[in-house]
C-alpha cells in the first residue's frame, strides 16, 4: 500500500476536519432538551419556581409531587442542599427528607414508584454523593 505524502496526504485532512465539524454541528444540534432543562434554561422552570411548586406540593399533602420539584431544583442549583452554602434550605429540610425516605421505605406514604428514587438523589446530594 502507497504511503500518502504531499497533496494526496493534505487533502485527506481536509476531508477529515470537514466530517469532524459536521459530526459536532450534528451533536449539538440534536442535544436532549431534558440536559438542557437541568441547566436552567428559559424553556424550563427555574429552580425557584420549582422550590415554590414543591411547597405547595408539600402543603397539599402530595409528597410524591413535592420531591419531584425538590430533585429538579437541587439538579439545577445544587447549592441549595449544601450546608456550607448560604443557599441551603435548613436543618428542617434534611429532616424532612429522612423521615420521607424512611416513610416511603416503610411504604407510610401514598407515593408514586419514583418518590424514593427522588428522596434518595436528595439525601445522597446533601451528604456528599454524586447523585
Amino acid at each position: 500500500m502507497e504511503r500518502l505524502t504531499g497533496k494526496r496526504l493534505t487533502a485527506l485532512g481536509v476531508v477529515l476536519i470537514a466530517l469532524a465539524a459536521a459530526a459536532a454541528v450534528v451533536v449539538s444540534v440534536s442535544a436532549d432538551p431534558r440536559e438542557i432543562r437541568e441547566t436552567g434554561s428559559p424553556d424550563g422552570p427555574s429552580a425557584d419556581e420549582h422550590l415554590s411548586r414543591a411547597r405547595a406540593a408539600e402543603i397539599k399533602g402530595d409528597v410524591a409531587e413535592a420531591l419531584v420539584h425538590y430533585r429538579e431544583a437541587v439538579r439545577q442549583r445544587p447549592r441549595i442542599v449544601d450546608r456550607r452554602s448560604p443557599e441551603f434550605l435548613g436543618a428542617d429540610f434534611e429532616v424532612k427528607v429522612r423521615t420521607w425516605i424512611s416513610e416511603l421505605r416503610k411504604r407510610g406514604i401514598p407515593a408514586g414508584p419514583t418518590a424514593l428514587q427522588d428522596a434518595s438523589y436528595l439525601f445522597r446530594r446533601m451528604y456528599g454523593g454524586c447523585g
